[in-house]
């Protein structure tokens, strides 16, 4: 009987892409157990330091809408700006946003808000904390916390603002 991996060549493209295929399956299996919490979920809890050092805590957001806005410069920093507008017309209504900058580079976020008008919470996710405790493997990836303190929605990727805000302003309107 002929050995059944007789003559394979490991460096074989065709070898490659197949070992490359199944790595990838392999990962994705119970993609849904790997990422963190999901709607419906309270929200894992967070204090930190926001680009202003004032202290931010979750927690203290509850009777809010809160959009958590998970993002990097190399692919959120051009659509994350146009929020501004959302939020300035919101958040007398109870709008709260947290952007937060998955890095420690806090001088890059001070000066990213500054440059841009941002006047919701900045923060920055040292040693990606609060990405792992929320399951954020894909940047954007955003939440929006209803005024209970329950998550609503889980938004992974791209999303135009005008489509943000109507999913937020749903949450706005109703009061609990």
């Amino acid at each position: 009987m002929k050995p059944p991996f007789k003559g394979l060549n490991i460096f074989d493209p065709i070898f490659l892409v197949v070992l490359f295929v199944l790595a990838t399956l392999y990962s994705c299996l119970g993609c849904d157990n790997k990422q963190g919490v999901k709607i419906g979920d309270n929200p894992p809890g967070f204090s930190d330091t926001d680009i202003k050092g004032e202290l931010v805590s979750l927690n203290q957001l509850k009777g809010k809408v809160v959009v958590l806005y998970f993002w990097a410069d190399t692919c959120c920093g051009d659509t994350l700006k146009l929020i501004e507008p959302f939020y300035s017309r919101n958040k007398f209504r109870g709008l709260e946003i947290l952007a937060i900058y998955r890095g420690d580079s806090k001088k890059f976020v001070e000066s990213y808000a500054k440059n841009n008008d941002i006047t919701f919470t900045m923060l920055t996710d040292d040693h990606a904390m609060a990405s792992r405790q929320y399951g954020v493997f894909g940047l954007p990836t955003i939440f929006i916390i209803d005024r209970t303190g329950v998550i609503r929605e889980k938004i992974l990727g791209y999303i135009q603002t005008e489509k943000l805000e109507k999913l937020a302003s749903g949450y706005l309107d109703n009061n609990p």
